[in-house]
């Protein structure tokens, strides 16, 4: 009866061994945000849910939600709302895959964006002076065939224009006039160089959009009145910028900025002309201009 005994005692000591052996910590998900409360249609936001586990456990994540697309990295999640307008419930579940779970869910608004009523912001351009060959972005002349990605050092020399963005309320889009280095500065172009982008604008709703242009650039540090651009809203100058000077010979710096105030395109038609000439063939040296539209609905 004693042998009994012990050996009942002996197991229920290996059972409770085994039992704390096994026992599983919770998962807790400690917090669950978003990089906004507000979408818009079609428009990824970021969702970030970070959990702990007491046992250390290998954590897996899943989102769900009642439309829209998720794209997973693992504790991040991009979210691709639905074309449809209302609230959305998202939820981020962790799970540890030995039986603990936790689970936290977010509310996001979604709203359809507004497009600006526009059409005709295509553009013309033309060049001239180049070795690379007439407009060497754009061999054809009647508007852009391969897109520029925004950043100086994958320009190519002439013109280059970024695709359209459209968020809420706004078009936006960047062009570039990039300069050939001269002759006298270790280049090989020994010719004026010139370009003219043009857009025909037409404002078909019923009330007016606001067009805002912003520039910057580099020109040559020997003399001003050099690398010189032009604005023309409808025959008229709206704002210009030319080289820095400074008697500094083949370098180049800043160039000198008159920037245009803000325009109001009232509905109809509207032709907004990019001038660009060097003005000579010396001294330009990593010469550009950099020009960002945005035209937007007036709030």
């Amino acid at each position: 009866m004693k042998r009994l005994s012990y050996t009942s005692f002996l197991l229920a000591l290996v059972l409770f061994i085994v039992n704390c052996e096994i026992e599983n910590n919770a998962v807790e998900i400690i917090s669950f945000s978003a990089s906004d409360s507000v979408a818009l249609s079609g428009i990824g936001i970021m969702l970030y849910c970070e959990a702990e586990d007491g046992d250390g456990d290998k954590l897996s994540y899943s989102w769900e939600t009642s439309s829209g697309t998720f794209s997973t990295r693992s504790d991040s999640a991009e979210w691709i709302p639905p074309f449809i307008e209302g609230t959305y419930l998202l939820t981020c579940k962790v799970s540890d895959g030995v039986g603990s779970s936790d689970a936290k869910t977010l509310t996001i608004s979604v709203t359809i964006p507004t497009p600006v009523p526009v059409n005709g912001l295509d553009w013309t351009l033309t060049d001239d002076g180049l070795l690379n060959g007439p407009n060497s972005s754009n061999v054809e002349n009647t508007g852009v065939t391969g897109y520029w990605d925004g950043s100086v050092e994958n320009a190519q020399y002439g013109w280059n224009v970024t695709e359209q963005e459209t968020p809420n309320r706004e078009v936006i889009q960047s062009l570039q006039f990039k300069v050939e280095d001269s002759q006298d500065c270790g280049g090989e172009n020994p010719n004026t160089q010139r370009g003219t982008a043009t857009a025909n604008i037409q404002i078909t709703g019923s009330s007016p959009v606001n067009l805002d242009i912003d520039f910057s650039g580099i020109g040559e540090a020997q003399s001003a009145g050099y690398d010189l651009i032009k604005f023309i809203l409808n025959g008229e100058v709206i704002g210009d910028g030319q080289a820095p000077g400074g008697g500094l010979g083949c370098v180049s710096d800043s160039v000198l900025v008159n920037p245009a105030d803000q325009q109001t395109l009232e509905p109809g038609s509207h032709t907004l002309v990019i001038d660009f000439t060097t003005n000579d063939g010396m001294y330009h040296v990593d010469a550009y201009y950099e020009i960002e539209l945005k035209l937007r609905i007036p709030e």
